[in-house]
């Protein structure tokens, strides 16, 4: 079985912001004995294409392969609800964006969804859609060094998209003593997985406070490699907030210094990593879904 993985729907601005959410779902499929081959304006009619997000670039791409007979999946990486809400309205979405992924969803062999609570709506619009989860996954076991606790020189790290909420929180924490990296822009991969090597506590901000979102990818990568991750959430229990250090958005700069102090960090990250391990096995995760979904392979 082989896959195509394609990333021309999105701007290029935005390809090293899903990369990890592509290496995450290239491996699992690597490790279930898929043949995938990631690029760009490589679509074939002979193998299933595999698109991420919205179709940006070209909306109409989606009835194009349909008349062409090109046959393509599509990985849902937002929160959606019935309703056609993204991410509990903190993003701003128009009825155009949402009329968009309509046509893609409506259009694909299946829709793979990152957050389970997007499955509803998604069935809506494909029936042949179905939850898979980010987790645990052998190819991407720890790449970083032993840390010693003398090659900590940063104490809370925060990459990712820049915002003023980010900017704001990050600065109170760096007003407070403590030693902090934010790029307050996008970075290269093997540039935010340097500065992690060097961070003792990974920092998960939302975009704004509005925004009420778990970042999966941002999260599993960060326990795989045995690096504590804090997130800003005040919301139910998941699995993966279960993986992380909790606070709400008002008391986030005094409980990150208690962590940071008060916390056995090494512990910490150890027993959150066998927890992803156990709870979320993604090459097993990945074959229900590949076995439930693509029944043209």
């Amino acid at each position: 079985m082989k896959i195509n993985i394609e990333v021309n729907n999105l701007k290029p601005h935005l390809w090293e912001m899903v990369s990890d959410t592509i290496d995450f779902v290239r491996i699992a499929l690597e490790e279930c004995g898929v043949e995938v081959r990631v690029g760009v304006n490589q679509l074939s009619s002979d193998i299933l294409n595999l698109f991420f997000d919205q179709f940006y670039t070209d909306p109409s791409l989606p009835l194009k392969m349909k008349i062409s007979k090109v046959k393509y999946g599509l990985v849902c990486t937002e929160n959606i609800s019935t309703d056609g809400i993204w991410n509990s309205g903190a993003e701003g979405m128009t009825n155009s964006s949402m009329g968009k992924f309509q046509i893609a969803a409506e259009n694909a062999e299946f829709v793979w969804c990152l957050f389970e609570e997007s499955v509803e709506a998604c069935k809506l619009l494909n029936p042949n859609s179905m939850f898979l989860p980010i987790g645990f996954l052998e190819g991407l076991r720890p790449k970083f060094s032993f840390r010693r606790k003398d090659d900590f020189d940063i104490d809370f790290l925060m990459c990712g998209i820049p915002t003023e909420h980010r900017k704001n929180m990050t600065d109170a924490l760096a007003y407070e003593g403590y030693k902090v990296c934010y790029p307050n822009q996008p970075l290269p991969i093997y540039l935010r997985n340097s500065l992690l090597e060097r961070s003792r506590i990974n920092l998960s901000i939302q975009k704004t406070p509005q925004h009420r979102i778990i970042s999966v990818t941002r999260i599993c990568h960060s326990v795989i490699n045995h690096i504590p991750v804090l997130l800003e959430y005040s919301g139910p229990d998941t699995i993966y907030s279960n993986l992380c250090l909790l606070s709400g958005t008002d008391e986030f700069v005094n409980k990150a210094g208690l962590f940071l102090n008060e916390t056995d960090l090494t512990e910490m990250a150890d027993e959150k990593y066998k927890l992803l391990e156990k709870k979320l096995p993604m090459k097993s995760i990945m074959e229900e879904v590949i076995n439930t979904t693509w029944k043209h392979r």
